[in-house]
């Protein structure tokens, strides 16, 4: 399985997301919470433009469940091939989650549609599916080696998404983006924000990434009138006393 992404490059991660879109491999999706990675399978999707469902199995959630997850996964799969229907993108979210048992299941579906030549090699390898999983708990996980093995057998790129303090150019883009979605969903008319508020979140670190970062939008236009702009007296105290501590010096601490 090849990694593509430097960690330190917007452009980079941007060029590997279009590489992915115009390629039919399987993707894996890597980084910690937060970053992202729903966004970007969706945009791998959405690219790709084969017509089908963007198909959501989430295995945070019981064991009970993400046994249903499995066998509904596999029998899509099935259906989709018997049925010659349009093809749709299997997003597996956080696929590190999964038992080592139900890993199992998986691999023994992959040899049996190999073997019976339901599927060539190919085709396998080009099921739509995109899977994504959280850095820090895949590195600490028992089941580690047997991941790693589905994961090499299943999915041919791997793209490793950077935390948000490692893409901060990306902040203005992503708030007005979380701006508009505001506006759009509560039916308010805030404008924007203003250059100090702005290089107030350029200046924090973001421990929870693109969530912490809409969820501090939201809060903030909240508190800003129609036809206003975000201040930094709307922004939230814990950030902005975060930014204010990180830029003291030595000598009035």
């Amino acid at each position: 399985m090849r990694n593509t992404v430097g960690q330190d490059s917007v452009q980079e991660i941007h060029r590997e997301i279009d590489r992915a879109t115009k390629s039919t491999l399987n993707v894996i999706l890597e980084g910690e919470n937060g970053v992202g990675k729903d966004h970007f399978a969706r945009m791998i999707h959405e690219s790709r433009n084969w017509g089908g469902e963007f198909v959501v199995y989430d295995c945070e959630c019981s064991i009970r469940d993400r046994t249903r997850i499995v066998e509904e996964f596999i029998s899509s799969v099935v259906f989709q091939k018997l049925l010659r229907s349009k093809k749709n993108t299997f997003l597996i979210r956080r696929i590190d989650l999964l038992q080592p048992h139900l890993l199992s299941r998986l691999s023994d579906f992959v040899d049996e549609l190999d073997k019976r030549g339901a599927f060539r090699r190919s085709e396998i390898l080009t099921l739509g599916i995109i899977g994504s999983l959280q850095t820090s708990e895949h590195k600490r996980s028992p089941a580690n080696t047997k991941l790693d093995k589905f994961l090499s057998r299943l999915f041919r790129l791997k793209i490793t998404v950077p935390p948000l303090r490692e893409r901060k150019k990306e902040i203005p883009q992503l708030v007005q983006r979380y701006i508009s979605l505001f506006n759009k969903e509560q039916k308010r008319n805030v404008l924007g924000i203003t250059s100090e508020a702005l290089e107030i979140l350029l200046q924090y670190d973001w421990p929870d990434n693109i969530c912490e970062l809409r969820r501090e939008i939201e809060g903030a236009a909240t508190l800003t009138k129609d036809y206003g702009s975000i201040k930094p007296s709307s922004l939230s105290e814990i950030l902005t006393e975060s930014v204010l501590e990180k830029n003291r010096i030595p000598s009035q601490k």
